[in-house]
């Protein structure tokens, strides 16, 4: 089952809001974009679990658990925690931007050390 949530503000006030995403260790994050019909992943992580928090658009976030194929839309505002281990792709039904908070350093060439190409869709 895909683990979806979408935060809720912990503090409002005549401000505006703060909304805590993560109490997790994290060790890299990208800032993605994506063009409409753009296909993001298509590949699995070895070790490196990681959570996608999509600031604006609209996609659908697809994983493979246990043979089986898993989907979802994703809004402004939700965020999506893949396991490592887990085949996963994200498709951009408009002009998107996420973050992908990561548990696992992605620079320097392991990035691809840690990933592994697959057809979820």
């Amino acid at each position: 089952m895909i683990d979806k949530i979408h935060p809720a503000p912990a503090f409002t006030d005549e401000r505006g809001h703060i909304t805590n995403l993560l109490a997790f260790p994290i060790q890299h994050v990208a800032l993605i974009t994506s063009t409409v019909e753009a296909v993001r992943g298509n590949h699995v992580h070895q070790t490196d679990s990681h959570f996608t928090y999509l600031l604006s658009g609209r996609c659908h976030y697809h994983q493979v658990v246990d043979g089986v194929l898993e989907s979802c839309e994703m809004n402004a505002g939700d965020l999506i925690l893949t396991a490592a281990g887990i085949p996963h792709a994200l498709v951009a039904d408009e002009d998107s931007i996420f973050l992908a908070l990561c548990t696992a350093q992605r620079m320097g060439g392991a990035y691809q050390d840690d990933t592994r190409p697959c057809h979820v869709v």
